[in-house]
């Protein structure tokens, strides 16, 4: 099914994000989220690119952390901002 714009997800380590945008990378899809704090408040200072992987019926996200590809998918989401 995949994740969808505006939703909230929770990480294992039950950290929430709400998803703020999303973009196709090499044939990968990518998502721009906010962290949620306990009362599921948008804390800016806390931004992440996640990429998607779905198996069956099942959505799963890890976040980015290689810096290429963060400053590649940091221009593409910068960029859709600056059209919207």
């Amino acid at each position: 099914m995949g994740l969808k714009i505006n939703c909230i997800i929770v990480l294992e380590n039950k950290e929430e994000y709400i998803v703020l945008n999303e973009a196709m990378y090499y044939g990968k899809k990518y998502f721009l989220a906010m962290g949620l704090d306990e009362k599921r408040t948008p804390l800016p200072e806390n931004v992440v690119i996640l990429e998607e992987y779905v198996s069956g019926f099942d959505t799963y996200v890890t976040k980015v952390v290689d810096p290429e590809i963060l400053a590649v998918l940091t221009r593409m989401f910068k960029a859709q901002a600056e059209i919207s």
